[in-house]
């Protein structure tokens, strides 16, 4: 694996990569369709399960109307999701040396890569759990003893901030690492500091590809989560076909 910068005992940080133009998510989302088409139902398995889960979650909120419940429930997924993002990526990178897809090389390659998988849900959780207890100290002082609707309105729009905050942590975090992982044998480090560099130097294509990422999960929210089944692999091939573009490698 190619990689530039070190710490102080020679080890390296993490890998380069390319600049990209404001083009590149749409080229990005345009391969996922394509080898979604070249699989459909193997990938429609995967868009399944998310879909599943989806309404797992949305289940439980909705008979115990009890948000710790859903956090953990969230919290939970953290671990098992990249798993299932793992498995379409190999999807992508056998489409890409011309193999056949098989649930068994797709499980096999998750196994494999498990423990650096758990090390970045490990961190990813981590800044969770500090974020929302960072929430609930911010609420606390906000709302005090009694609430008034202008300190409830306030302590949404406290919570709502943070919660943005979190997502663009993560999405720093891990536009670019899982597939690294999976594709380098890369540590959970090297790989979130590579995720963060590269995005760090497409500010702008980053942005865009998060919108993006954003409006068509909303798309698959509106459909009562139907739409993720599609929307799910197609994301999960174009991240992929995103990484390869993005990260210097040498194959």
């Amino acid at each position: 694996m190619q990689t530039v910068g070190s710490s102080g005992n020679g080890i390296p940080l993490y890998a380069p990569c390319r600049k990209l133009s404001l083009s590149a998510p749409f080229r990005w989302l345009k391969k996922g369709w394509q080898d979604f088409r070249r699989v459909p139902w193997h990938s429609l398995t995967y868009g399944g399960i998310f879909v599943f889960i989806g309404w797992l979650l949305l289940y439980f909120a909705w008979i115990k109307d009890n948000n710790a419940l859903v956090f953990s429930l969230l919290f939970g997924f953290l671990f098992v999701g990249p798993a299932l993002a793992l498995g379409l990526y190999d999807i992508s990178h056998q489409l890409e040396l011309n193999r056949k897809p098989t649930f068994r090389h797709e499980r096999q390659k998750a196994f494999h890569e498990m423990g650096h998988e758990l090390m970045l849900a490990l961190i990813l959780g981590i800044m969770f759990l500090i974020l929302v207890y960072g929430v609930s100290i911010v609420v606390s002082m906000v709302i005090g003893a009694e609430s008034t609707p202008e300190q409830t309105t306030l302590s949404f729009a406290v919570s709502l901030l943070i919660a943005m905050i979190f997502a663009g942590l993560v999405f720093c975090a891990s536009a670019f690492a899982l597939p690294m992982i999976l594709h380098q044998d890369a540590d959970a480090t090297t790989a979130l500091i590579t995720s963060i560099n590269a995005v760090l130097r497409n500010k702008r294509v980053s942005v865009l590809w998060a919108l993006l990422i954003f409006v068509l999960t909303a798309v698959g929210f509106a459909t009562a989560l139907v739409g993720l089944a599609f929307i799910v692999p197609v994301l999960g091939y174009a991240t992929w076909h995103a990484y390869r573009e993005t990260i210097i490698t040498k194959e």
